[in-house]
């Protein structure tokens, strides 16, 4: 391999130099690394920045034992800082001719600077001078100990521990640092270990500490000593490497980007190697050896035709001639957790699912909600509504039936000892024994789509069955757990309900459900559940967020989330896009601030909770009877447009109002001493405002 990095490095030429940390540790789990890269640098990044340290570029890099901060281009100096000192009020320091005084010559002296350079602020309600003195930055090498103290100090892990007698925490215990700036040794003490400019390399392929003269020096006697530091190039050799054993056997890997992931930060010097188990395993569920391989063992499948092969691959932290003792082993380990698989699987097949039925009864749900069996009558009972909600199913036919015994069967596959060791395929292998106990294919199907998506922008259920029973399990989650008080708070999300939430609104807009809104969803659901009707509103709150959450990720701005949210639990979120794309396309137009000034100023006149009602016999002006006529007349359009969706139309006709409204107020007076008058000027204005909130709540909008 050629002594080669993709990691940005100074030329020695330049004046510039670099700066390295490197944090040794016992082997970090592979989680706490993928998650945390892109933070640390962005930790590493802001506080150089904040220490006054000039430079091109930070990375950080991580392998199982060791994290690394590498910032390049770095200045020798810190930036020079600017004070300012704030010294008398300048009728003190200044006489009538304009001339210093004492005061101001004084003040000048203390700060070594020229009376003639100093300047004046005003600082609350008076007038000041202020002396601004330049200080020269700090050779960045006499610093640097510092800094990098800070930046081990901020790096923060799902899970942190502590050691020995310390009185500090990371992820795992640290074992040496090694610090550098240019090509000199930086002096810190963290974790009571006290800095060297020496490394180590792999574990078990190389021995001792290696001497480093500067961070050039530093990748290639890494590189020397197996360690390959940057973990997109140790991803990109996996993905090579698992590739070519695959063309081998004329077979593809089964994709898995998340365990390409996990397995880049297991080890430091990837070499793959290929495998093999008995043929006569293939008869399990493809599902089920790809869980066993992947699982603790994390070794790729491959497969031919859609199909899998009794071939694997195995990512080692060795080096190539020790291929037959990693294949030998990985062989003889995979086998008898086959073995198990097997055993677990046909022990299930003596019951069918319906079998299992009543077991569900001694399987806890929540302590505090009941068994698995009350949670499946719970599901029956909320899929049935869904049923004739969502697809017009009528009581009491054989396509309800389909729904209901989805429900009875949906949570049966944890009471098979396959779900119990392999927790992941619960609804994998429901479906799978559900084939096999001769129920419809799109049952079966339901028992797998029930828990998708599992993660955002996941697959989501295909079947109608698995779409109206994954929202079923869904609304039951949030809505029970809400009743009990377990609300996600902060990060603390223990029952994934947030995910959950996402589940449904991703499900409502991808089925276009334009028949059913979020709160006719959830108050249906506490209904059913006989729940207390109160939970309506902190539901309401909690889905907002995520609703927030999701839009402001996609195209749209803050204000246009805002003002489309509003009176969102009463809109399909079909149309509450078509809203989105509706203030978009308004934010963008010319007349934007045309529109939003004539709407707003209608906001501001019309107190809130009026509801005054407009009598067109008492308009006495031509500007009144021109704006109520516009009103009357599209009034009936809007209100079609808006219960189609259709919030582009709706904004084309009540934009045509811009003018009215500007001449009604350039030539009407509202606020009339006539109490009768006033309140019929306000009734219409309220009016307007009443068929604009129907598209959003402008007053939200900024202009632009």
């Amino acid at each position: 391999m050629n002594d080669t990095t993709k990691i940005p490095i100074n030329d020695a030429s330049q004046s510039a130099i670099s700066l390295l940390l490197e944090i040794g540790t016992e082997e970090i789990p592979a989680g706490f690394l993928s998650d945390g890269i892109s933070k640390i640098e962005a930790l590493a990044s802001g506080i150089l920045k904040e220490a006054g340290v000039v430079f091109s570029d930070a990375r950080a890099y991580a392998t199982p034992r060791r994290i690394a901060v590498i910032a390049s281009g770095v200045k020798r100096y810190q930036e020079n800082k600017v004070k300012e000192f704030y010294g008398p009020p300048v009728s003190a320091a200044y006489g009538a001719d304009g001339s210093p005084t004492q005061a101001a010559l004084g003040f000048a002296r203390t700060h070594s600077i020229d009376a003639a350079q100093l300047t004046v602020q005003t600082k609350g309600k008076g007038q000041y001078i202020v002396a601004r003195v330049e200080e020269s930055g700090l050779l960045v090498k006499d610093i640097a100990g510092g800094i990098f103290e800070k930046i081990i100090a901020a790096i923060r892990f799902p899970k942190m521990m502590r050691w020995a007698a310390l009185d500090i925490k990371f992820a795992r215990p640290i074992r040496w640092i090694t610090a550098l700036c240019g090509d000199e040794p930086v002096n810190l003490k963290y974790g009571g270990m006290e800095s060297a400019n020496v490394t180590y390399g792999h574990r078990f392929l190389s021995g001792g500490a290696f001497t480093v003269l500067d961070v050039n020096h530093y990748i290639s006697v890494l590189r020397s000593n197996f360690v390959i530091l940057d973990q997109n190039e140790r991803k990109a050799l996996i993905k090579r490497q698992v590739a070519e054993i695959a063309d081998e056997f004329k077979a593809s890997p089964v994709h898995d980007d998340e365990l390409i992931e996990t397995v880049t930060y297991l080890v430091e010097h990837p070499e793959c190697v290929a495998a093999t188990f008995p043929e006569e395993f293939l008869q399990l569920p493809a599902e089920l050896l790809i869980s066993v391989m992947r699982g603790h063992q994390k070794y790729f499948t491959l497969e031919q035709d859609g199909r899998l092969i009794n071939k694997f691959v195995v990512v080692s932290n060795t080096l190539k001639e020790n291929a037959q003792t990693v294949r030998l082993g990985a062989e003889r380990v995979i086998r008898a957790r086959l073995e198990d698989a097997k055993f677990y699987y046909e022990q299930d097949l003596h019951l069918t699912l319906h079998d299992r039925i009543e077991s569900l009864r001694g399987i806890a749900f929540h302590d505090r909600l009941g068994s698995l069996y009350d949670k499946t009558k719970r599901l029956e009972l909320i899929i049935v509504y869904l049923a004739q909600k969502l697809y017009s199913c009528k009581p009491d036919i054989t396509v309800l039936n389909k729904f209901e015994w989805a429900a009875k069967l949906s949570k049966t596959s944890l009471a098979t000892a396959v779900v119990r060791e392999f927790t992941e395929l619960q609804g994998v292998m429901g479906k799978h024994y559900a084939l096999k106990d001769g129920y419809e294919k799109e049952i079966a199907e339901a028992l797998d789509e029930q828990y998708m998506p599992q993660q955002s922008g996941g697959k989501l259920p295909v079947t109608q069955t698995g779409t109206a029973l994954s929202l079923a399990d869904k609304l039951d989650n949030i809505v029970s757990f809400f009743s009990v008080g377990l609300i996600p708070t902060g990060s603390e999300d223990p029952f994934a309900l947030r995910r959950q939430a996402i589940g449904i609104i991703s499900i409502l807009i991808d089925n276009k459900f334009h028949t059913v809104t979020l709160k006719e969803l959830f108050d249906e659901t506490i209904g059913i559940l006989q729940k207390d009707p109160g939970l309506a509103a902190p539901i309401e709150v909690f889905l907002r967020a995520r609703l927030e959450s999701m839009f402001l990720s996609k195209i749209y701005a803050n204000d246009e989330v805002q003002a489309a949210l509003y009176g969102f639990m009463e809109i399909p979120l079909e149309y509450l896009i078509n809203r989105l794309d509706m203030l978009r396309d308004l934010k963008n137009s010319a007349t934007c601030n045309e529109f939003l000034f004539a709407f707003k100023r209608i906001q501001n006149i019309v107190p809130d909770g009026f509801n005054g009602e407009v009598n067109p016999e008492m308009f006495v002006t031509g500007e009144e009877r021109e704006l109520w006529g516009r009103v009357a007349e599209i009034k009936s359009g809007i209100a079609d447009a808006v219960s189609e969706g259709n919030y582009k139309d709706a904004y084309e006709k009540i934009s045509t109002l811009i003018t009215p409204i500007n001449n009604f107020f350039d030539k009407v007076l509202v606020m009339d001493k006539d109490e009768r008058q006033r309140s019929n000027k306000l009734a219409l204005l309220n009016e307007i405002r009443r068929m604009s909130i129907k598209l959003a709540d402008v007053s939200k909008l900024q202009e632009r």
